[in-house]
């Protein structure tokens, strides 16, 4: 039995005409053609569909709509946010994926503000970790200015952080001359690019004034009475304004040096973050980096809560968010794109695909099938979380778990688990939420060695204490535990990876209105997928105004 369709256009059918009979639609986000009032009248909005409702999706449909466009944006499944997901354990809230928001890369952070998440903006209390090999717990090495968890290292702490993790390579330094000139060049090379890095954040600073300016200067013309629509853009709706309206409240820090120019970063507690001037007493900023911030920020709540934040700001904007309606095909029509699920066909004038690679292949593969074929190739990894609360009043007189926020594990060292994460240490407000109880969570499943992920939640459970217990000396049972899986989560960036990417986007150029963004092409990080969604945004937003 076939499944009814309904049409949902951009606009309305024609006036009825004498004999009652309803004419054709005129154009998406066309005027009617015929006399009197429709024609004469604003247009409405254009409409564009927004397929994906990760974090990627939401930040494309929040900028959309933050620019009067129409939006319509589908999720193939019953929640949004992709891997941003909020849950609880033992009674307290907690992160059952992603969980910090990157600073040097400030798209998530910006986005936390712009919905109104600014005051919950937390930093870590913790930020040192170790690697779990060779049978203990070690120093992170670091390199060129950074640590492998990318955090800021000074040429001065370079050799210091060197010393504590590999004294084997400073004791040959000794006797070695070539290998002491190797390091010397290391550092070196270190402070040209914390050279480079400050100068290019004072360019960006001055882009982001100048744009800002710009866009301050248009809304002036656009508002002056009798004024009709933006400059350069005729017969649009004043109520609908296709540049970006500058966000209230938007502050950064000032430029200066970049990455590996402040002090090491060690524990820093939420008094480093300083509040905002003038604002509520307690409220925090983003810690200035050049002055040993942490590079990553976290939310009271949960990082999760941010997607259910842009989510409210998108309806809030006239923005529509369909559940459970994934996209079934996809066909390039002489006026827009045709997006059918299985409940109706919806017209647009653009179309954002937020989704993971493969699903964006199937979409594509009648009207891109080059771009498809070389979206099917990525590949994509699986893990799972496990996530459990133990008693405090077992931790004592563990000392791995003091002033750390977790450690690493090399994948040669034949361990189950990857990494763990002291939750508890890491955040203040889970440690205040929950007082007696001790929060961490380990992670399982590497590129390849998925395998693993099929045992039942039972069996993650015991591989992950093992380790824990072997890593850590915790012998105690868990209170309570959390085992979330996510299959095909991470998209896996092979050799080549960049160049394939641009190969997909240069084949879908002669498609009009068609963007892609999401894990899968710029970052698999939090902010780089917000980026990647704005940037989508950015440009379909270009094309409606030109």
């Amino acid at each position: 039995m076939s499944v009814p369709t309904t049409v949902s256009a951009v606009r309305p059918a024609g006036r009825p005409g004498p004999d009652g009979a309803t004419g054709p639609a005129p154009r998406p986000g066309t005027a009617a053609a015929s006399g009197g009032p429709d024609a004469s009248g604003p247009t409405l909005a254009r409409h564009i569909v927004v397929i994906g409702g990760g974090i990627a999706g939401l930040a494309a449909a929040h900028r959309l709509t933050g620019a009067g466009l129409r939006v319509t944006l589908l999720e193939s499944t019953g929640r949004v946010g992709g891997k941003l997901r909020s849950g609880e354990i033992a009674g307290t809230p907690v992160d059952l994926g992603a969980e910090a928001l990157r600073v040097p890369r400030p798209e998530a952070v910006d986005l936390a503000r712009a919905v109104g998440l600014g005051d919950r903006l937390r930093v870590p209390a913790a930020t040192d970790a170790a690697l779990w090999t060779r049978g203990a717990l070690r120093p992170i090495p670091s390199c060129r200015g950074r640590d492998v968890l990318g955090r800021a290292r000074t040429a001065d702490t370079y050799e210091v952080s060197l010393r504590a993790a590999v004294p084997q390579l400073f004791e040959a330094a000794r006797h070695d001359g070539a290998l002491l000139t190797g390091v010397r060049a290391v550092r070196r090379r270190t402070a040209e690019q914390r050279r480079r890095a400050a100068e290019e954040r004072q360019a960006v600073e001055r882009r982001r004034i100048a744009e800002e300016r710009r866009i301050a200067e248009q809304r002036r013309l656009a508002d002056r009475p009798g004024t009709a629509g933006q400059p350069g853009l005729p017969g649009r709706a004043r109520s609908g304004p296709l540049v970006p309206r500058p966000r209230s409240g938007f502050t950064r820090p000032g430029p200066g040096p970049g990455p590996g120019a402040g002090a090491d970063v060690g524990c820093a507690g939420p008094e480093s973050a300083g509040g905002l001037p003038g604002g509520p007493r307690g409220a925090h900023t983003i810690p200035d980096l050049s002055r040993g911030g942490p590079d990553y920020l976290g939310l009271d709540g949960g990082a999760g809560t941010l997607a259910g934040a842009v989510a409210d700001a998108v309806r809030a904007a006239g923005g529509e968010i369909l559940r459970n309606t994934p996209a079934l095909a996809l066909t390039r029509g002489p006026y827009g794109w045709e997006v059918r699920t299985a409940a109706r066909t919806l017209l647009c004038d653009g179309l954002v695909l937020a989704t993971p690679a493969w699903t964006a292949a199937t979409l594509l593969a009648a009207e891109a099938p080059l771009a498809a074929a070389e979206l099917s190739e990525v590949a994509y990894a699986s893990m799972a979380l496990v996530t459990m609360a133990f008693r405090r009043s077992h931790l004592e007189g563990l000392t791995a778990f003091d002033g750390r926020c977790g450690f690493l594990v090399p994948p040669g060292d034949g361990h189950t688990i990857k990494a763990s994460t002291f939750l508890t240490r890491k955040w203040d407000w889970l440690s205040e939420r929950a007082k007696d109880l001790f929060l961490l969570r380990t992670s399982i499943g590497r590129y390849g060695q998925e395998e693993i992920l099929y045992l039942d939640d039972a069996d993650l459970v015991s591989a992950a204490l093992r380790d824990l217990g072997e890593a850590t000396g915790l012998t105690a049972r868990p209170v309570a535990t959390d085992v979330t899986r996510w299959i095909g989560g991470l998209p896996h960036y092979a050799v080549g990876h960049p160049a394939r990417v641009t190969r997909v986007r240069n084949g879908l150029s002669t498609l009009p209105g068609l963007r892609l963004c999401g894990a899968a092409y710029d970052g698999v990080g939090v902010a780089d997928c917000v980026a990647s969604g704005q940037r989508a945004a950015d440009e379909i937003i270009a094309a409606e105004a030109a």
